[in-house]
């Protein structure tokens, strides 16, 4: 991969936040209309993967801070990021539009960061 076609803020910040395709897709979903109120039911019938998958994504990033969600029945969900998460996220989304296979690559290359590699080497473990 041409790394310098994602920048490094922006892989590191997919390293640290995004964990799988399907999550980095509800995220765009939901940033592309960010006035619209999401279920559940809703964004599986786009996104066409698992719900109780689905419905976990949802919940991670309102617990990040990134997605609000409504009381209502069925609950919605809604993009509310600001400030610096949201300039990244978006950054990040406008990649995936244009350079969507260099996005996927980054997701799933995170271990050949050498320095991230080496700093993981010595993280504690528990023992099961």
């Amino acid at each position: 991969m041409a790394e310098e076609d994602i920048p490094l803020e922006i892989r590191q910040f997919v390293w640290r936040h995004i964990r799988s395709v399907e999550q980095l897709e509800i995220l765009v979903l939901l940033w592309s209309k960010p006035n619209a109120g999401w279920s559940v039911q809703t964004v599986y019938d786009i996104v066409l993967s698992s719900k109780p998958s689905v419905e976990q994504w949802l919940e991670e990033f309102v617990r990040l801070g990134v997605f609000e969600k409504t009381t209502g029945l069925p609950p919605t969900f809604s993009y509310v990021a600001t400030g610096e998460t949201a300039a990244q996220f978006e950054a990040l989304a406008r990649l995936y539009k244009t350079k969507p296979v260099r996005v996927i690559e980054t997701i799933f290359r995170r271990d050949r960061d050498p320095a991230q590699g080496f700093a993981d080497a010595f993280k504690i473990k528990n023992k099961p």
